[in-house]
């Protein structure tokens, strides 16, 4: 009788495991971590745009306060964005868009109010 030859068999190393799950762990979350980034993003520059055409259509007038409520939270909600801060960035930023809804709200029912009649005011007076 000869020598039995035993096989042996290569392992793979266990290290090597727990590294390949948080990889593959990380590739499926890093898109809907930064799709929330991103709409945040699109989010900021719509208010933005939306607060600079309430500057065009002469908005000022009738809805000063709320669009000047609209700017100062948008630029926190930037800063929060720009700080990491994503949650504050979203509240700040649903906030800012409350104001401008306001202000376009209050600058619609300006317009469609009648004009006030040229005699009212002088009414009972000299």
């Amino acid at each position: 009788m000869g020598k039995v030859k035993r096989f042996r068999v290569k392992r793979k190393k266990a290290g090597c495991a727990p590294w390949r799950s948080c990889l593959l762990l990380g590739l499926i979350l890093l898109p809907l971590c930064s799709c929330e980034i991103w709409n945040l993003e699109k989010g900021i520059k719509q208010v933005d745009e939306g607060i600079r055409e309430a500057g065009e259509l002469g908005m000022e007038e009738a809805a000063l306060y709320h669009l000047n409520v609209a700017k100062d939270l948008l630029a926190t909600a930037r800063k929060q964005y720009e700080d990491a801060d994503f949650a504050a960035a979203a509240r700040f930023l649903d906030q800012s868009e409350a104001q401008l809804a306001t202000a376009r709200r209050i600058h619609t029912s300006n317009r469609s109010a009648p004009a006030p009649k040229s005699g009212a005011r002088h009414r009972g007076g000299p």
